[in-house]
């Protein structure tokens, strides 16, 4: 039986890489023949990134300087995640648009959303149909995989949009449990909360992919997304610092922030794991660096964002580890000498792994 699998597999980043490569994963491990749509819209292609790029500026930067900068770094990630697309995922022939989807779908049995915030409309610039399969045949199933809005609630006119699509999946599977508010939104009251793909894949199948070690020392791994920091930096300064652990991070930057001892700007998703995966200390802000720290069994913290923390509040109390979460240097210094029990995290995560499987088992019945 083949699926194919519609998600944000081309947004340059590590958790939308990784959890496209493990939504495939998992369902060729339930014995499915897996294809993931090759679909990047308009708004993401490389043409149109570019452009967004140059007419970049920064305010420490002259303007020719800072487009040559993001120019220069658009060019690395498409050849650092490109790289890493074409080799480890299963893809049909690219597509731009909804309508070229309409026009010539991919052939499957069953057609899934998801994962990652494939419904997130902001992302989107509104609400994408693609994204809701309207391109698939009336007579095949259409299913979402882990599927995220992005938020908690929908406005009226996202609610109009996206009513009658939600409409006819046949089986509905979201990240978050703010999502299954916005599908009782939705008049959808059949959903069903399933762990991110990540985390349905284990510690050592993610250890087979990752680069060998990376950083001799000791080190701490800062991971930020979007570079909004919250005072995480100055966090993770203390906390290095009181651990005697050298201060990494990853990033897109291109200078070294002053507080940090070593930047790995621009690597692959092999070295990302790498990194987390030998880290004494995680410090981030992001889902995927909180979904990473709990697989590989990594003592962490987080530092809230300004918006759509929803996903993560979901995770860290579906592990108990709500305390991770914290809003002051007092508290982030406090949880950093609390080791993890993952004894009771991986218990919680097993029986969540299990869950998704017979999700997956079930949609052989559609």
């Amino acid at each position: 039986m083949k699926v194919a699998i519609i998600t944000l597999h081309r947004v340059y980043n590590y958790g939308s890489a990784l959890q496209a490569y493990a939504t495939q994963t998992v369902f060729e491990r339930a014995g499915y023949e897996a294809e993931v749509i090759d679909y990047i819209t308009e708004q993401r292609t490389k043409k149109q990134i570019m452009k967004t790029a140059a007419a970049g500026s920064n305010k420490g930067m002259s303007s020719t300087a800072y487009r040559f900068f993001k120019m220069f770094s658009v060019l690395l990630k498409e050849m650092t995640f490109g790289k890493f697309v074409k080799k480890n995922l299963h893809l049909t022939k690219q597509y731009i648009t909804a309508g070229d989807l309409e026009k010539d779908p991919p052939q499957a049995d069953i057609y899934v959303t998801g994962s990652d915030q494939t419904w997130n409309s902001q992302y989107n610039g509104g609400v994408d149909r693609g994204f809701f399969l309207t391109f698939a045949p009336k007579d095949k199933a259409k299913v979402s995989f882990v599927a995220s809005f992005g938020k908690s609630h929908l406005n009226d006119k996202e609610v109009a949009e996206t009513k009658p699509l939600i409409a006819e999946y046949k089986k509905l599977s979201v990240r978050e449990d703010s999502a299954l508010d916005v599908l009782h939104q939705l008049g959808r009251d059949d959903g069903v909360q399933l762990i991110d793909p990540t985390l349905q894949i284990t510690k050592d199948e993610w250890l087979r992919l990752a680069s060998p070690r990376l950083v001799k020392q000791p080190y701490l791994i800062l991971m930020l997304l979007y570079n909004e920091d919250n005072h995480a930096t100055e966090y993770a300064r203390k906390i290095a610092d009181k651990k005697g652990l050298k201060l990494i991070k990853i990033s897109w930057e291109m200078k070294k922030p002053p507080m940090v001892d070593q930047l790995f700007t621009h690597r692959s998703p092999a070295d990302f794991l790498s990194l987390f995966a030998n880290a004494d200390f995680v410090v981030t802000n992001s889902f995927h660096g909180l979904a990473f720290s709990i697989n590989l069994e990594r003592d962490f913290v987080v530092v809230p964002r300004n918006e759509f923390n929803s996903r993560i509040e979901s995770l860290l109390t579906l592990t108990d580890l709500q305390e991770r979460l914290v809003s002051t240097e007092n508290a982030a210094l406090a949880e950093s000498e609390k080791p993890i029990d993952y004894g009771n995290v991986n218990t919680r995560l097993a029986e969540e792994r299990q869950k998704a499987k017979e999700y997956i088992e079930s949609l052989r019945q559609l």
